[in-house]
């Protein structure tokens, strides 16, 4: 397995990163026992990045990680999980939201730190909100040791720059823009490296 820095964050990650949304249904029936022995086949082939969310099965595939952690060394995986989306149709981006969604992540996934939060989708909220109380919410909780690094996800462009443009953060995780059919995440990519 080859491992890449995760910008400035510190982090070295894998190359391919475990994407947990099938441990929560996503795609179809879902074998328990099967997911979990897909999360340890991974992590013994070197893979160390782990993404999920509490959108991803309604909170299930977070419950399923959790069991597939137990018993796995903190230090041999870097984990991602995301706050602000749900459920279907299902958005709050509040403080108080957000800071009871890390507490609840936690729980399910019986660790006592998540590595990299991240603002799920953050086209369904203004830039205002995640300026003025989602990221301060959520620094609030790095600042109690929850939670390592900070970003957003999303899949319009044009939502990075109108966050970064007046914040920081340590990562966006950007989908379908960077594919055989789409590329126009390449021209962004200069942008994002000066941030």
């Amino acid at each position: 397995m080859e491992y890449r820095p995760l910008g400035r964050t510190g982090l070295e990650v894998s190359v391919l990163s475990y994407g947990a949304s099938p441990l929560g249904g996503v795609f179809g029936v879902n074998n328990e026992a099967r997911g979990i022995r897909t999360v340890h086949t991974a992590l013994d082939l070197g893979i160390n990045y782990i993404d999920v969310s509490p959108y991803y099965g309604n909170s299930r595939a977070e419950t399923v990680l959790g069991k597939a952690l137990k018993g796995i060394r903190r230090d041999t995986y870097i984990l991602a999980t995301k706050v602000g989306r749900f459920g279907p149709g299902e958005y709050d981006y509040s403080a108080q939201r957000v800071i009871a969604s890390v507490d609840e992540s936690l729980q399910r996934m019986g660790v006592d730190f998540i590595d990299v939060i991240q603002c799920h989708d953050i086209e369904f909220t203004t830039p205002e909100q995640i300026l003025a109380e989602t990221l301060p919410a959520l620094r609030r909780v790095q600042e109690q040791g929850q939670v390592r690094h900070i970003g957003v996800t999303g899949l319009p462009l044009s939502n990075f720059p109108a966050i970064l443009d007046h914040t920081e953060l340590d990562t966006i995780l950007s989908f379908c823009h960077y594919t055989l059919f789409d590329t126009s995440l390449a021209e962004l990519i200069p942008y994002l490296r000066e941030k």
